[in-house]
């Protein structure tokens, strides 16, 4: 079985019917040709903040990205994805911890969990995925992210980091709530459908 990403099993986890056994054909096309950088579409951006935080840089540093893109959907979205993560950072202080691949196991499915920034906010120790899209998330797509980030990461536990979600559009930093009982269950049960369709279309 391939090893998916993080989208793609939320994706399919908040979608139902016929919508799924789509997102899983999807997901076997993109497994059955090799990851091609050009095709992912905010990576430029995600590499920008990521060195920014990891080198200690200006957040003024990310208006470089602008100067190194040309593609027209690009040049028109990403100065406002720019402008919004610029005034989430404000003042506050971070400190970079360090990242390290992860991997949610359930049966034959391995799902890929790599927040992207692992770092101090204020004295607080968090795991950030980034969520770049204009579309809001819903709940059971954010409840779904952050138990399994918060599952998969051993900095959830060495260095007691909340997992979290920054909704780059909103200026928004998502951190759990509550614990949701029989969630682990729940996505236990969709990683065996997720195998199951992939089995057979």
């Amino acid at each position: 079985m391939a090893d998916i990403s993080l989208t793609t099993f939320v994706d399919f986890v908040s979608k139902s019917g016929t919508s799924r056994l789509t997102c899983v054909r999807n997901a076997k096309k993109q497994y059955q040709r090799s990851y091609k950088p050009e095709f992912d579409f905010w990576k430029p951006l995600r590499d920008a903040i990521v060195d920014m935080h990891r080198h200690g840089r200006s957040k003024d540093s990310l208006d470089e990205v602008l100067t190194k893109i040309s593609d027209r959907k690009k040049v028109k979205l990403y100065p406002g994805r720019i402008q919004a993560y610029k005034r989430w950072v404000g003042r506050k202080r971070f400190e970079w911890l360090g990242c390290e691949s992860s991997r949610w196991t359930q049966g034959s499915l391995t799902v890929r969990v790599n927040p992207e920034l692992c770092m101090s906010v204020d004295d607080t120790n968090y795991l950030i995925k980034l969520y770049f899209k204009e579309e809001r998330l819903s709940k059971n797509r954010m409840d779904a992210m952050l138990f399994l980030i918060q599952t998969a990461c051993p900095l959830a536990d060495t260095a007691g980091s909340t997992p979290a979600i920054l909704d780059v559009p909103r200026g928004k930093l998502i951190e759990p709530t509550r614990s949701i009982p029989g969630l682990d269950a729940l996505l236990a049960g969709e990683a065996e459908a997720f195998v199951q369709m992939w089995k057979r279309i």
